[in-house]
């Protein structure tokens, strides 16, 4: 597209079993754009963003993306992008076919997951050769780690499950309990018995979310609950520590699209947990079991 200056462009026509990877586009966008206007693809689209921030947008919802962030078109989706102030976004999108069904998913990378795909980026770059049989086939290799990668964050296939070290599982209790909202991020850090500044790199580099993130998501979570509970909105809002009902429905609608007094959970939300997504610009919060 226009708006975009390609940095890596490999074509790939990877073709498996149910599976058709098209090709796989790093792109930095222009300073002269700072908007995309909405479009659809024949085919379905992965895009990771590595810097910069916006608003990813769709028909039903607007989504905040943030370095890390990692989203899930589905063919014919329409969707397009407004840029944040600062860094220009640099994103890679995969362009895939797949044979069953994809629905619209929104997730994060965690650091493991971001350096693998820079990895297996930088592999495909140094290819001096495309056209080359060992090249062809160092490229679908580094191609379907990237792939695979990505559906694992989604939550497309398995996500792999690694122990947390004991400071996370603290700060995610902590973050999770009742009493947090009295408390500030320096507090609940200073609480694990790491400074806030450390802890909250250490923390990304593990979880993929700022302390404030996860904060944040679980705090969405709560406020998701109280509200299916029928508790008056200036209650849902103080027992997760906004003092203001205004400022809280306006926080809840840039997080999930919607006022707070349109939030409905379908029944079906349950069963449907791992293949469906609410429109939220959070990330999902980090578990600490």
């Amino acid at each position: 597209m226009k708006d975009y200056r390609p940095l890596l462009l490999q074509a790939l026509d990877l073709r498996l079993p149910g599976l058709r990877m098209r090709r796989l586009c790093l792109h930095k966008h222009l300073p002269e754009a700072d908007a995309l206007e909405m479009h659809r693809h024949t085919f379905c689209q992965i895009l990771c963003y590595f810097s910069g921030g916006g608003t990813l947008l769709t028909p039903s919802a607007e989504y905040q993306v943030f370095s890390g962030a990692i989203a899930l078109l589905p063919s014919g989706m329409e969707h397009g992008f407004r840029e944040s102030s600062g860094r220009r976004p640099l994103s890679l999108a995969v362009d895939f076919e797949w044979e069953d069904p994809m629905e619209l998913r929104f997730s994060h990378l965690n650091q493991s997951e971001s350096t693998g795909i820079r990895h297996a980026m930088s592999q495909l770059n140094r290819l001096k050769n495309p056209d080359a049989p060992e090249a062809r086939l160092m490229a679908a290799s580094a191609a379907l780690t990237i792939l695979d990668t990505q559906l694992r964050s989604l939550g497309i296939l398995p996500r792999e499950n690694r122990a947390m070290p004991a400071f996370v599982k603290k700060f995610i209790n902590l973050a999770a309990g009742e009493e947090s909202q009295a408390k500030s991020i320096g507090d609940l850090a200073g609480a694990t018995g790491y400074q806030p500044d450390y802890l909250n790199r250490r923390f990304k580099q593990i979880t993929g979310l700022t302390l404030l993130q996860q904060r944040d998501a679980l705090n969405l979570e709560k406020a998701k609950r109280f509200i299916t509970q029928g508790l008056p909105m200036q209650e849902v809002a103080a027992r997760i520590g906004h003092d203001d009902p205004n400022y809280f429905s306006r926080w809840f609608k840039r997080h999930t699209g919607m006022p707070p007094s349109h939030y409905v959970r379908r029944p079906d939300n349950s069963a449907k947990k791992s293949h469906a997504i609410e429109p939220s610009g959070l990330p999902s919060p980090v578990s600490s079991g």
